[in-house]
């Protein structure tokens, strides 16, 4: 039985392969990926460990290769550079290159993401001797209330829901659902489930503008949505009505 194990692992060893790279050091035809991440009023995140890596494949026979990696310095930058492999390199390669970003260390009850595999996919690098920016945003929580008022359904199917949506992530230049320069994600949803529901967990972004969207089901007809922009500064006390 044994035996039977240590062939099994011999094989998935073979089969699964993970090769180091990181101590390469480019010397011409090099890549660079850079970028930098930053929280509330774009407060730099030093110390942050930042790794890319090539895939190909997926579980048993898939391979990744650990190209290089770093930490972001006391401005929240980091710079990798690298040689791209002939086989890793156009739109035709058989695998794609990713971005992770460990936030592992970081306070989950102040920050949104304490994701320690935070990773951005780039499918594609068509050419080496190029820079590659890649700047990234992580939001300090903060909490609302949204007051539910008058929810007086006549079906069964009527509803009367909330949502925050807070910026994050990368930055894209951007968005045209909010005014930020980076993605949106979505927070908290508060359906009512009486007359009057009060919650007072809602989550946003800290010292940042967030979108607040109010659907409404009447007589099984879905309203149009609206929407509705916030600032939610340090210390607040927003407190957010909406009628049914």
């Amino acid at each position: 039985m044994k035996k039977t194990i240590l062939a099994l692992l011999a094989i998935l060893t073979i089969q699964s392969c993970d090769k180091d790279d990181t101590d390469l050091v480019c010397s011409a035809d090099c890549t660079v990926v850079q970028g930098q991440l930053v929280t509330a009023k774009g407060e730099p995140l030093a110390n942050i460990p930042v790794a890319f890596n090539y895939y190909v494949g997926h579980g048993i026979g898939a391979s990744i290769r650990r190209i290089k990696k770093t930490k972001t310095n006391e401005n929240g930058n980091y710079n990798m550079q690298f040689f791209i492999k002939d086989e890793e390199l156009g739109p035709n390669a058989e695998g794609f290159f990713e971005l992770e970003i460990d936030f592992g260390n970081l306070d989950p009850e102040v920050y949104m993401s304490v994701d320690p595999y935070y990773t951005h996919a780039i499918f594609s690098i068509k050419k080496r001797d190029t820079i590659i920016t890649k700047d990234f945003y992580n939001p300090k929580k903060a909490y609302i209330t949204v007051n539910l008022n008058n929810f007086t359904p006549t079906s069964e199917t009527d509803a009367f829901i909330v949502r925050s949506f807070y910026p994050t992530g990368l930055k894209i230049g951007q968005n045209s659902l909010l005014d930020t320069e980076y993605q949106i994600a979505q927070g908290t949803e508060v359906e009512a489930n009486s007359t009057n529901t009060v919650s007072g967990s809602v989550l946003v972004a800290l010292s940042d503008l967030n979108r607040i969207g109010v659907n409404r089901r009447k007589n099984g007809v879905d309203l149009e949505t609206e929407y509705f922009t916030v600032y939610v500064p340090e210390n607040n006390t927003i407190e957010l009505n909406y009628t049914y």
